[in-house]
């Protein structure tokens, strides 16, 4: 008789549940690091404005001043809009992985049970294999005392 595990199917579910958990942590962790990359570079142009606003005050180009600082008001805004996403997918990534930390525990307790069951089943087959040989040999024990007692 083979092992079958009655919960066999919480199981799956429960390792079902653990790899999506892992596919949301790592989906965000993409994300993260995509908004981290669209700040740095806006934070590089702000810069490479700012920079260039200075040299037209230096070079007393007004008419180039008010477009750089409408400019850098809208690269603010712009990183100002990146951050907060940032922080809400970093509070995402935080539940998410809590999320998968309860999930990994849950699908343990399922395959340690799986586990103890397997255990008693071996023994119990063991148990059952053995009694089937202790049979057979007291079969065989008594056969032979049988025959012991026809030859005599």
């Amino acid at each position: 008789m083979t092992f079958r595990f009655t919960l066999q199917k919480i199981l799956n579910l429960r390792e079902q549940e653990t790899r999506d958990a892992e596919l949301r942590v790592e989906y965000t962790r993409n994300i993260i690091n995509e908004l981290k990359r669209m700040i740095n570079e806006e934070r590089d142009f702000y810069f490479n404005e700012r920079e260039e606003l200075n040299k037209s005050v230096q070079l007393a180009q007004m008419h180039k001043i008010s477009l750089f600082e409408r400019s850098l008001t809208i690269r603010q805004e712009r990183i100002m809009e990146l951050l907060d996403n940032l922080r809400t997918y970093q509070s995402d990534l935080e539940v998410f992985q809590q999320a998968l930390i309860q999930s990994k525990r849950n699908q343990k307790i399922i395959e340690n049970l799986k586990d103890i069951k397997k255990k008693q089943f071996l023994e119990k087959e063991s148990i059952k294999e053995q009694a089937r040989l202790d049979e057979i040999g007291a079969q065989k024990f008594l056969r032979n005392q049988i025959q012991e007692r026809g030859e005599e």
